[in-house]
């Protein structure tokens, strides 16, 4: 054999020998750190496959391969767990470039192999570099130091630098799964070490979000200053940089208000209570929910009843309609007492004269007052008995519910649902995001009118003073312009959502998982609710529709009252006035015009 030939052969052996380790080191580390139970992406574009070859003789678990370029058909979403090979630095920039831009998560677990024994076409600090500016922190870079294989990796938080990219090597004896600093591919952002995390909101008065010199109170104020010391992290605070509110996406696909600022990564996330939509779904990651937040429809309350009507409100519609009947049954066996059919099947006997003024009785038992006969027939006596009994028990539950009742203010029919306000041609709208719950519905969609996050409160007063409109708005927005109103303004018993209160991350933030795991154990506290409790008690908001709302007696709440006693007398005078005129003197009830009833 020639010398060539040799020196050929024995550089192919030593390429083959690190490529070996450049695969085995890539599959124990891939073992130790992994999911086994998921797949992984294996990705290289090399002819010289060896250290793949070796990759797959170790890792013999669920792998999906992709060779030559990227291939968006084996991307999902869902994977979490890349194995890369690649010559050389910029190799790898090409490979990670196409695989963000087919939005894969950088927040999984990254093994990148370089194959180049040339050590400044595999620096370990370039790397880091690129990773950092496609967000992906959870790496182990390999790559050849002679003819071994050496791993590094990099915390972004370490040593009092909030921008650490420094390699960090990995310990071979330590089993690729630790550091002097900590895990491989776990709690990098647990302790931030007080580097700055930048929240986008806007002030929401008077109990959500207030900020005075760049210090947040309220509710969600106090409640992200728990949550920046559970990261141990700064807060710089920031309102929205395009737009206003919670935000918006335009026809065009800009987005606006708050989640702009988290869209052109201004900030490290949004806290607004926001609802969630569709499109804010699709386009932001969102943290675990913490509260609840109410979304309904909102108008001018309607006119006040007449204050007459008030003696019939205790009473409900069904319930009226039952004591009707009941009197219009006295009157039938009244009327069936004194027929033909009566008198030849019972023959005229002693009750003839009682039944006559069966009517007359009837209603002065109703009244509370007392007959000056009973019939004798027991039959007859246990029926008046019973009808004692019923009017008895209408009169007393009556009686109770009546001061409620004076006192009570009472509107005229209002709008239920959304549709009710647009048979009577009323228009409706509210924030720009919200339109997208009614998707599905033409109707309310295409009509929406976008009202600006700073106009909404502007036009719940509005609505105060009468303006026909319905206003989608959170309910307690509602309430709190209830409260500086003074005045029910009406809430529409359909609500539009009831929607988990959430923070807006752009997608695959490597910042969601510390931030869930804290907000997590406050929100199992209860921190979230009792602070919402504890600023709602303080500011005297009252979570129920204030229609009922009570108020001081006056004499013009005995309207109805007086009126129906003026009625009486002026019945009683004209009934007397005819028994005088056609010479019929009183002397029993039976004999007196009312008879005829």
């Amino acid at each position: 054999m020639e010398i060539s030939e040799l020196s050929f052969v024995s550089y192919l052996n030593s390429t083959t020998t690190a490529d070996s380790k450049l695969g085995d080191m890539a599959a124990k580390v891939a073992v130790q750190n992994f999911e086994l139970s998921y797949a992984t992406l294996l990705f290289f574009n090399s002819t010289l496959s060896l250290g793949v070859e070796v990759f797959l003789n170790i890792f013999k678990y669920s792998v999906v391969i992709n060779r030559g370029t990227v291939q968006q058909s084996l991307l999902h979403n869902t994977t979490q767990q890349f194995v890369l090979f690649a010559t050389d630095v910029a190799d790898v920039e090409v490979i990670l470039d196409a695989m963000i831009d087919f939005e894969i998560d950088n927040t999984g677990k990254f093994i990148i192999v370089c194959e180049s024994p040339v050590s400044n076409e595999c620096d370990e600090q370039d790397i880091m570099d690129l990773c950092w500016n496609y967000r992906i922190v959870n790496i182990v870079f390999i790559r050849l130091e002679g003819n071994e294989a050496i791993g590094f990796t990099y915390y972004p938080v370490a040593d009092g630098i909030c921008n650490n990219l420094k390699p960090i090597k990995l310990d071979y004896h330590n089993k690729y799964t630790h550091t002097s600093y900590g895990e491989v591919f776990r709690n990098k952002f647990r302790n931030l070490n007080l580097c700055p995390l930048t929240v986008s909101t806007f002030i929401q008065p008077p109990y959500l979000m207030n900020i005075t010199n760049d210090f947040p109170t309220g509710s969600d104020g106090d409640l992200l200053r728990l949550l920046m010391y559970g990261l141990n992290a700064s807060l710089k605070m920031m309102t929205p940089s395009r737009g206003t509110g919670w935000g918006w996406r335009e026809k065009n696909g800009t987005w606006m208000g708050s989640l702009a600022d988290v869209k052109d990564e201004l900030a490290n996330f949004s806290m607004t209570s926001a609802a969630l939509t569709l499109s804010r779904v699709s386009d932001f990651q969102i943290s675990s929910s913490y509260l609840v937040t109410k979304v309904v429809w909102v108008t001018h309350p309607a006119q006040i009843q007449n204050m007459a009507l008030k003696l019939l409100h205790p009473f409900e519609e069904d319930a009226r309609i039952a004591l009707l009947v009941s009197f219009f049954l006295v009157v039938l066996c009244a009327f069936l007492i004194k027929s033909y059919f009566w008198s030849s099947t019972c023959g005229v006997n002693e009750e003839a004269e009682l039944s006559k003024s069966m009517v007359f009785y009837a209603w002065m038992l109703c009244m509370g007052q007392s007959i000056i006969k009973l019939p004798t027939k027991i039959s007859f006596l246990q029926m008046v008995f019973i009808w004692i009994w019923y009017c008895f028990l209408i009169r007393t539950v009556y009686q109770v519910y009546l001061i409620s009742s004076l006192k009570g203010k009472f509107y005229e029919e209002q709008f239920q649902s959304i549709e009710d306000a647009i048979h009577a041609r009323y228009p409706f709208g509210g924030g720009p995001a919200l339109k997208d719950y009614y998707i599905d519905n033409p109707v309310v969609h295409d009509n929406w009118v976008d009202v600006d996050t700073p106009k909404i409160m502007p036009t719940a007063m509005k609505l105060v003073d009468g303006m026909k409109f319905v206003l989608a708005m959170n309910m307690d927005a509602a309430y709190i312009a209830i409260k500086n109103s003074k005045v029910s303004l009406h809430i529409l018993p359909q609500k539009i959502i009831s929607s988990p209160t959430v923070m807006f991350f752009k997608k695959y933030s490597p910042l969601l998982e510390p931030i869930d795991l804290v907000m997590g154990r406050l929100t199992a506290a209860g921190f979230p609710h009792k602070l919402k409790q504890l600023y709602i008690s303080i500011l005297q908001l009252k979570n129920e529709d204030t229609a009922t709302e009570e108020e001081t007696l006056t004499i013009q709440h005995f309207t109805a009252c007086y009126a129906v006693l003026i009625l009486g007398w002026i019945v009683s005078a004209i009934f007397f006035s005819l028994e005088v005129y056609f010479g019929r003197v009183y002397r029993h009830p039976s004999h007196s015009l009312l008879q005829i009833i």
